[in-house]
């Protein structure tokens, strides 16, 4: 396991002569640090979430009042963030059987000593509820368990965020005490820092890559993220089609290929339409091993799509049809708002047939596709200037695309 030089599963009473890091989830301290932090931790926050209260004097200090110095987000936000990166509850609950396992593998006379210090799960996650139920008082602080020293952080912090039920908790890492005693440079991008050296490393600390059909749908989740998952914004990277990239499904296909036969260590997520053609084509890289990095997946079924207006080729009327799975392109999950024109839906008009499905390919119309895309980028603009705007717009099927990425690896 990836450690820090110094890592305690917590605060000594001696250690409290030292500067230290430490995290704060509500008002339970964890994870402490003498004179260095875990960057595995600091990676998880970003610059603008950089907290520096004013410095208080020992005199005030004395009268109770208080400094910060760190980075602050809350548990929801984070919990999505780990799970980015690959640290699901799954995976945390499974690193931490292991480290138990490991440790009452060990052979004598280290299981002697151990075996009687390493509880199982259920004893473990009941010390970091009592750890979670603490004040902030590291006197009175529990004891953390000492399985956490094998463990990585974040490890720790995904299994204690799951033990929580409100979102809007926060969750702080204390730099305070580093900055004061010069162990740090207060203004100095750790976080940054922080995550541009673990990228380098391995695999699950890069930034999840998600391919798609083309260069417009790429922009255009990239923009919609800034509203829905702002906290997401720098842990997606969407590819890129602005140097010669060809779009389509087809072309999607060829870059999951390129990836993989590059060796591309990120996580990659290849996405394609939840359309007829799109089913078609992702059937290629069904019959290929694609290695243990990659995931294959289709934007999301959709409620709406289920009773959509259809047209041609059957009947010159609009047909009432479900289409997921037949004409679910990006346009169709940008907000029924936006789908909305005179008071009734787009239509979908069926195209061509493709074989090998037995179906036929449905799609708007170019000019109902371009017109939806336009009103999207104004409905970014809008609601990126005034928050309130949210409340009337309709963002569930991009929030529905991006859970289905942050499952892909789940």
């Amino acid at each position: 396991m990836c450690r820090v030089q110094g890592a305690r599963p917590w605060l000594s009473h001696d250690d409290l002569v030292a500067a230290h890091s430490f995290l704060q989830i509500g008002s339970a301290l964890m994870l402490g640090v003498r004179h260095s932090y875990f960057p595995q931790l600091a990676a998880l926050f970003v610059e603008s979430e950089l907290r520096a209260s004013d410095p208080v004097s020992d005199e005030a200090d004395e009268r109770g009042g208080t400094q910060f110095y760190g980075y602050e987000a809350t548990v929801g936000p984070m919990r999505q963030r780990l799970q980015v990166l690959g640290f699901s509850p799954e995976r945390a609950l499974r690193e931490l059987d292991s480290a138990i396992q490991e440790l009452h593998e060990m052979p004598d006379p280290l299981a002697r000593e151990y075996e009687a210090k390493v509880p199982q799960r259920d004893a473990v996650v009941l010390q970091l509820a009592a750890i979670l139920e603490a004040g902030d008082d590291p006197f009175e602080h529990p004891e953390e368990p000492e399985i956490f020293v094998q463990l990585d952080p974040r490890v720790v912090l995904r299994l204690a965020l799951d033990l929580i039920t409100d979102d809007s908790v926060l969750v702080r890492l204390n730099l305070d005490d580093l900055g004061r005693w010069g162990f740090i440079t207060r203004g100095a991008p750790i976080a940054d820092d922080a995550r541009r050296e673990l990228a380098d490393k391995v695999s699950r600390d890069a930034s999840l890559v998600v391919l798609t059909e083309g260069s417009s749908d790429s922009q255009l989740l990239r923009d919609a993220l800034q509203v829905t998952h702002p906290h997401l914004v720098g842990f997606l990277r969407f590819m890129d089609f602005g140097f010669g990239a060809q779009g389509g499904v087809g072309s999607l296909v060829k870059a999951v290929q390129a990836f993989a036969g590059a060796g591309i260590a990120n996580r990659v997520v290849a996405i394609a339409d939840n359309d007829t053609a799109g089913h078609d084509a992702l059937r290629q890289l069904q019959q290929i091993q694609l290695p243990d990095n990659y995931r294959v997946r289709h934007y999301p079924d959709l409620p709406l799509l289920e009773q959509y207006p259809t047209s041609g080729p059957q009947s010159d009327e609009p047909v009432v049809k479900n289409i997921n799975g037949l004409a679910g392109s990006l346009e169709m999950y940008l907000g029924h708002d936006l789908l909305t024109l005179d008071g009734e839906l787009r239509p979908v008009q069926w195209t061509s047939y493709v074989d090998g499905m037995k179906a036929y390919q449905g799609s708007l119309s170019k000019q109902h596709k371009v017109q939806v895309q336009e009103l999207h980028r104004a409905k970014v603009r809008q609601a990126l200037a005034d928050e309130s705007a949210r409340a009337s717009q309709d963002w569930t099927g991009v929030s529905a695309i991006v859970d289905t990425i942050l499952d892909a690896f789940g």
